[in-house]
C-alpha cells in the first residue's frame, strides 16, 4: 500500500495481494481519521459480498472468484468503541461485463486499488441499533 497526502484528503493505492477492507480501516485509523468518505477502483479477487436481510436479522454472503473489475466501493469511516472501522458497499463487474454490488466484506487486490480518502472534522461513532441489530452511526 501507498499513499500521497493531497489538499483534502489522501489518495491510496492498495497493491496486489493486500485485502482492501482491512488494509483501508488500518490506514485510517494510522492516521487518525475518526471519520472520513472513501471512494474507489480497481480490480479485484477473493471478493466476498452480502446483503442484509432485515427480517431474519443476518447477512447472506456471496462470494466471487477470480478477476473481477472494481466499479465502485464508497463508504465512510466511524469508530466502533475506540476501533476504526468501515463501512463500504462495492459493485464489481466479471468477464461478461455482468454486474454485482453489495456490502464489501472482504476482497484481494488482483492489480490495483485506487481510493480517494476524504477525512471528517470531527469523531462520527457507530453502536448497537435495537431495532435493526447493527452497528448504525449515531448521529
Amino acid at each position: 500500500m501507498q499513499s500521497k497526502t493531497i489538499k483534502d484528503g489522501f489518495f491510496v493505492r492498495c497493491d496486489i495481494g493486500d485485502e482492501v477492507v482491512s488494509t483501508l480501516a488500518k490506514f485510517a485509523a494510522d492516521n487518525n481519521i475518526s471519520s472520513g468518505t472513501v471512494v474507489g477502483i480497481g480490480a479485484l479477487k477473493k471478493i466476498t459480498l452480502g446483503y442484509y436481510d432485515l427480517v431474519g436479522g443476518e447477512y447472506h454472503k456471496r462470494e466471487f472468484d477470480g478477476d473481477h473489475e472494481l466499479l465502485n466501493l464508497s463508504g465512510n469511516f466511524a469508530k466502533l468503541g475506540s476501533e476504526t472501522i468501515l463501512h463500504c458497499h462495492a459493485v464489481i463487474s466479471d468477464k461478461q461485463c455482468s454486474v454485482f454490488g453489495g456490502h464489501l466484506f472482504s476482497a484481494i487486490v488482483a492489480v490495483t486499488g485506487e481510493f480517494y480518502i476524504r477525512s471528517g472534522e470531527t469523531v462520527i461513532s457507530r453502536g448497537r441499533d435495537e431495532q435493526t441489530g447493527l452497528n448504525l452511526i449515531k448521529i
